[in-house]
């Protein structure tokens, strides 16, 4: 085997052992990512006996910016979906006992308008889902 073979198989087996090191670590996040996740987190409260599980998430955002002319633009963005998330929970053995809804307020701005009197105000937040799970089959008191 030349020089020239062996210096290429060793590049291979770097370049080999660099893309398992990065598999290994994308696999090690995506395995952090689930844990910290809704169903993840319901899963290990689950396992630890837990007889309630709590869960907030969101379900939209308001956002919005202000003009220099004092008018106000709010767009609502809807977030992804829970519905397939909570039927994860409920799949993992937890009864959706009771939803409620809230806004929660990050900010707002203000400009006063410059061809009518009066101020424009942008608001910015978002509404939050608070799940509150019975672990299935138990009796309720």
């Amino acid at each position: 085997m030349s020089l020239r073979e062996k210096w290429a198989d060793q590049e291979r087996e770097r370049q080999a052992a660099n893309e398992e090191r990065v598999r290994v670590r994308e696999a090690e996040r995506a395995k952090e990512a689930y844990k910290n996740s809704p169903v993840g987190l319901a899963e290990t409260a689950y396992q630890n006996g837990d007889q309630f599980f709590q869960v907030e998430m969101e379900v939209s955002s308001l956002a919005g910016s202000h003009s220099s002319f004092g008018s106000s633009e709010n767009r609502l963005v809807q977030a992804a979906s829970t519905a397939v998330t909570l039927g994860q929970i409920e799949a993992l053995g937890w009864h959706l006992e009771h939803a409620g809804y809230v806004f929660v307020e990050t900010g707002s701005t203000s400009t006063n308008r410059v061809l009518a009197t009066g101020q424009g105000v942008v608001t910015k937040g978002h509404v939050a889902g608070i799940y509150l799970f019975r672990r299935a089959g138990q009796k309720k008191i």
